[in-house]
């Protein structure tokens, strides 16, 4: 993910979790700090990495609110699946997710396991 380009949709204007890509906790949690623009980033590509390990094609945007990126109680990364994926996850066998991020100034990427 190119960290100039969530720079120039967040000068678009605010965004509302009912028509995007994010959920309500996490435009709340990625809009604050100094650099929002990259904690969008990344978990954009926390949600990107879940979705192809998971190994499903995405029919439509709601799909990536489905995958939820939050801290856990250790302040690591956490994946949170709903809805469909969460189903899907379950056929899988897949028991727990992990997530890895890694941010530079231009770009931003992630690596997701699936372990059942």
């Amino acid at each position: 993910m190119e960290n100039s380009r969530l720079t120039q949709e967040l000068a678009r204007g605010d965004w509302r979790p009912e028509n995007g890509v994010f959920t309500s906790g996490e435009i709340d949690r990625c809009s604050t700090g100094k650099t929002p623009a990259l904690r969008y980033a990344a978990c954009f590509a926390a949600k990107e990495a879940t979705l192809k390990a998971l190994g499903v094609g995405v029919s439509d945007w709601a799909m990536f609110r489905e995958v939820e990126i939050g801290m856990d109680q250790n302040g690591e990364y956490a994946v949170v699946l709903h809805d469909r994926l969460k189903s899907e996850s379950e056929q899988l066998g897949v028991r727990h997710i992990r997530v890895s991020i890694a941010a530079a100034a231009k770009q931003t990427g992630a690596m997701v396991i699936l372990e059942s």
